[in-house]
């Protein structure tokens, strides 16, 4: 497992932001897992994942345009 250092300012309680990292760790990992295991599953192949990388940013860009992000 890799390991991240972060400077955490004066005043701020550890504990809580150490559950919530852990919490977002644990979350991430699930995420990944997942997309893995559908990958595995419906055997996509190179082009295939362009072409979902290519919608996913098609559908991002109208996503920031709703919201003017």
């Amino acid at each position: 497992m890799s390991e991240i250092k972060i400077n955490v300012p004066k005043g701020i309680p550890l504990s809580p932001l150490k559950r919530k990292i852990d919490r977002l760790v644990k979350e991430e990992e699930i995420k990944w897992t997942l997309f893995e295991k559908c990958k595995d599953e419906l055997l996509l192949d190179k082009n295939d994942l362009e072409e979902l990388e290519n919608i996913r940013k098609k559908a991002w860009k109208e996503t920031r345009k709703k919201y003017a992000l």
